[in-house]
């Protein structure tokens, strides 16, 4: 279930029962402050790659939002929606041994009024696409892992650009199959927040082999150095 209660008595608002055999992720709700023709909406993401839209006001299934305010994300995630704009953000849960052809790590986004997909961004990067050059002996191939699997990614606002980390290639602790430094395995990257297209990257391991998995999302912070400011990411 997905409550709302009144923050000054915590008092019960609303209340919305998802159908049996679905869960909510543990990891919250999304608030989406809405646009000048829709209303605030409420994303979360559950069990059986769904992503749930409802109206922020009274708990109901969001019109317009997917099919009666539900979306197939094509994979599963536990994280929150991640809200761009107009765009919701998502990572992917993969299993991490062995290879998952139906599976892939990549990260996509939605639109928040419609639920159609946006974009997707390949972190394993194919045939032309930046970083593919990594991966040797077609080690690419139906390759998983090298996902969001962390519950959140950073938005900068002022820049417009979406960052988020990525993790191991699969299987992650065994890397013969898979020679080069295999971008964008144990990354972080950054990508324009309304088009997912590819902005740059810092790889932290190359041709990861021990799970090096990079957790949280970045935070933003401001360098001063020589009387400027240089904005800035810090990453553990």
């Amino acid at each position: 279930q997905v409550v709302a209660v009144d923050a000054s008595n915590g008092r019960e608002t609303w209340r919305h029962t998802l159908p049996e055999g679905v869960f909510a992720s543990s990891y919250g709700v999304t608030y989406w402050p809405g646009t000048r023709d829709v209303a605030p909406r409420i994303f979360f993401t559950t069990s059986k790659r769904k992503l749930f839209a409802l109206e922020a006001a009274t708990g109901q299934p969001a019109v317009g939002f997917g099919k009666q305010g539900v979306v197939n994300m094509g994979v599963r995630w536990r994280g929150v929606p991640v809200v761009f704009g107009n765009t919701l953000a998502i990572g992917a849960r993969v299993i991490e041994t062995p290879q998952d052809p139906d599976a892939p790590g990549d990260t996509r986004a939605f639109d928040a009024v419609t639920g159609a997909l946006k974009w997707v961004f390949h972190s394993v990067p194919r045939e032309g696409e930046v970083g593919h050059e990594t991966w040797l002996d077609d080690g690419w191939r139906d390759r998983s892992g090298a996902n969001v699997w962390g519950p959140h990614m950073t938005v900068d606002e002022k820049l417009g650009l979406l960052y988020f980390t990525l993790g191991s290639p699969s299987s992650n602790y065994y890397g013969g199959d898979r020679p080069g430094n295999n971008l964008f395995g144990n990354s972080i990257v950054a990508v324009d927040g309304n088009t997912g297209k590819y902005r740059w990257h810092f790889q932290t391991v190359h041709h990861d082999i021990w799970d090096y998995d990079n957790p949280p999302a970045p935070v933003l912070v401001d360098i001063q150095q020589g009387g400027e400011t240089i904005p800035a990411l810090a990453q553990i």
